[in-house]
């Protein structure tokens, strides 16, 4: 059971790594665009909120 559950985590870790991964390059290609900084601050919060809920 333990060995099911470190695999279930290590799955989420990496696709939490993925995800983050994905998000990081999608924010630098948006910092690169000539956009409202309002949009540039809601994609910060999503990083967040993503970051957030990989953690728990």
């Amino acid at each position: 059971m333990a060995k099911e559950n470190a695999q279930v985590d290590e799955r989420e870790a990496r696709m939490g790594r993925r995800v983050n991964g994905k998000v990081s390059s999608l924010l630098t290609e948006i910092e690169k665009e000539d956009i409202p900084d309002r949009l540039l601050d809601l994609a910060r919060q999503l990083q967040t909120a993503l970051n957030d809920k990989l953690v728990r």
